[in-house]
């Protein structure tokens, strides 16, 4: 098999990313009802008084869905709503039903915001008009059930702890509203689902600094600056960013604007060095017999720029290059206990194997 070939399926593999998905944090009433949207795969709102045609007839206009709030709503007297309160619930409900689409990326916090619950979004708003009526015994074992009416179905996907998430997170967290936009936390919320994934037909790798000392800077600037060497030496063309949030531990994340190239940078640093130049070599700890992987690839990245490498000597120096620049990044990488994603390893690994069989 072509290490195009091997790169092809690895990929097909890896998460997939929509960059035009909304995200938003839904609160599941201080996480009473997280297990009951996670078990029975919907969210909800509250304010049952409202009806989905009343926000809809509102037209997106705050002032009128106020108006409705004022003259549904059953408030105490004790309890007097301000006008501020008004308008919050009127652009929570307006966003729930006309903001929110089909394959936004939903996030709901449990009790104290320690685990998080990530889905997408698989439906437009309904009602479950039986849902106010829900009482829920308090029988040892049960979980709560809402009796939220105005609904959104969703397919779960993921899920993450708080304590292994971007401290950036923080802040969402504490977002009071019952409903929030969360887009300035992509990222970080990408970051915590998925060690790797592309987006926009590029390729985001995270490694994770496990060292729990004083952050070595020297290590970590050797660390970034051999990955960015092994990238120009695999790709000249291949743009790759660098994001950086260590803070013993925390991460280091590199997106190749190529994602062949990223991949192959990946399974370089992954095998610690190992044998690239042809006959029987070595990937992640798998030996089979092979034409040499950079060799193929570059034969293959030759096609499209042929000035790239000039003769087999120029591309064997090439090779030795990537080899030793692999195996010093192995330094680096003991200093900072740096976590390679294992699960990326294993996709690539699958396809090999099934090569060999």
């Amino acid at each position: 098999m072509e290490i195009d070939k091997i790169l092809e399926e690895v990929i097909e593999k890896i998460p997939k990313i929509n960059s035009s998905s909304d995200y938003w944090l839904v609160r599941s009433n201080s996480g009473e009802f997280y297990t009951d949207f996670n078990i029975n795969s919907y969210i909800g709102i509250g304010w049952n008084e409202i009806s989905l045609e009343n926000i809809k007839s509102a037209n997106n206009d705050a002032d009128s869905l106020k108006n409705i709030l004022r003259a549904q709503l059953t408030i105490d007297e004790e309890k007097e709503l301000s006008e501020q309160s008004y308008g919050s619930i009127a652009g929570q409900l307006l966003r729930f039903v006309n903001k929110i689409k089909i394959n936004d990326i939903i996030v709901v916090p449990s009790e104290r915001s320690e685990r998080f619950i990530v889905g997408k979004v698989i439906s437009l708003p309904y009602e479950e008009s039986s849902a106010a009526d829900q009482i829920t015994e308090n029988n040892p074992g049960d979980y709560h059930k809402s009796n939220y009416v105005k609904r959104i179905k969703i397919k779960w996907i993921n899920h993450f702890k708080r304590s292994d998430a971007d401290s950036a997170l923080y802040k969402m967290i504490y977002t009071h509203n019952t409903l929030s936009d969360i887009n300035d936390y992509k990222t970080y919320i990408n970051r915590a689902l998925y060690r790797y994934y592309i987006e926009d037909e590029k390729l985001f790798i995270s490694y994770k600094v496990t060292e729990t000392d004083d952050i070595s800077s020297e290590s970590l600037g050797q660390f970034i600056y051999q990955y960015s060497l092994l990238n120009r030496l695999i790709s000249p063309t291949n743009k790759l960013d660098v994001k950086s949030n260590v803070q013993s531990p925390g991460d280091v994340e590199f997106i190749s604007h190529v994602v062949k190239d990223g991949l192959l940078i990946f399974a370089l640093i992954a095998g610690g060095g190992a044998t690239f130049f042809g006959g029987k070599i070595s990937i992640f700890g798998i030996e089979f017999e092979y034409p040499g992987i950079l060799k193929n690839y570059h034969k293959y990245k030759n096609e499209k720029r042929s000035e790239q490498i000039d003769n087999d000597s120029k591309q064997l120096e090439l090779i030795r290059e990537a080899v030793k620049l692999s195996s010093e990044l192995q330094v680096p990488i003991s200093a900072l206990g740096i976590e390679v994603p294992d699960k990326l390893e294993d996709a690539l690994n699958s396809v090999i194997e099934d090569e060999q069989l």
